[in-house]
């Protein structure tokens, strides 16, 4: 890319920051204050809501929504007392992201750089994703979350909120991460659950609200884990139980 080239349905606030090389397609809208980054790709139609940053050469597909404001921000904009959100919390995007259509990222987040998403993921507020993570096709994020480094997140996962995932997890299709016992019929504090460094979680497993699941551990397929799990230990089955430990060679994730 090698010039500035902007579509002319496309609606850029005159607080935004447009770099020399940019590309920006049909019907994009970018509201409030926004710094842009060199080579960015901005596909058609997405909205952009500031403050925000999205960094040099990364991607954002067609109907994507960055810096979607909370339920908190939407109720100002809804107010009779408010024309627009005053205080709307930053998002960012680092370099050579990206973001795939049909993605939604609330305010608040912060993306690393290399940070690759699928299609149709929603990431809520509050939520921190490291450098060089996947987050596949259909994912679902809640807010506060904290997800590490070079992190690979499946097709079709759900992290509740509260959820802490170390570096270097493997969290495989469509398996859940729950953070109330009791399926709100009785009080309960919301708590996520936290997988270790270089843990891996297997397809369709649920991992129950507080458990900790210990660095380089595996859980099995459809494993149902109501309990912690030790460190480089294999669990399988309903309710998950010890297998056998995690055999040397398996150890990808702590290496």
């Amino acid at each position: 890319m090698a010039e500035r080239r902007i579509s002319k349905t496309a609606y850029i606030d005159g607080r935004a920051e447009l770099p020399s090389r940019i590309l920006v397609g049909a019907n994009v809208q970018v509201f409030d204050v926004v710094r842009l980054g060199e080579g960015l790709v901005i596909e058609p139609n997405v909205v952009v809501y500031g403050p925000a940053e999205v960094g040099s050469g990364s991607y954002v597909g067609p109907n994507s929504v960055i810096g979607f404001p909370t339920s908190d921000e939407l109720q100002e904009v809804l107010s009779k007392r408010a024309s627009g959100v005053r205080r709307r919390k930053p998002t960012k995007i680092g370099k050579n992201a990206m973001i795939r259509s049909n993605c939604v990222i609330y305010s608040g987040v912060s993306i690393g750089n290399n940070v690759r998403f699928g299609h149709n993921v929603m990431v809520r507020e509050d939520v921190d994703v490291g450098g060089g993570s996947l987050i596949g096709t259909d994912c679902v994020i809640d807010g506060s979350c904290r997800i590490g480094r070079n992190v690979s997140i499946q097709t079709g996962v759900y992290l509740s909120t509260y959820t802490t995932v170390e570096d270097r997890v493997f969290l495989g299709p469509r398996c859940v991460l729950i953070n109330d016992r009791y399926v709100m019929q009785r009080e309960f504090r919301l708590v996520g659950p936290t997988i270790r460094r270089g843990a891996s979680i297997g397809a369709n497993a649920t991992v129950f609200p507080g458990v900790v699941v210990g660095e380089g551990a595996v859980v099995g397929a459809g494993a149902v884990v109501l309990n912690d799990v030790p460190p480089r230990t294999i669990v399988v089955g309903v309710p998950a139980e010890r297998l056998r430990e995690v055999p040397p060679d398996w150890e990808i994730g702590l290496k």
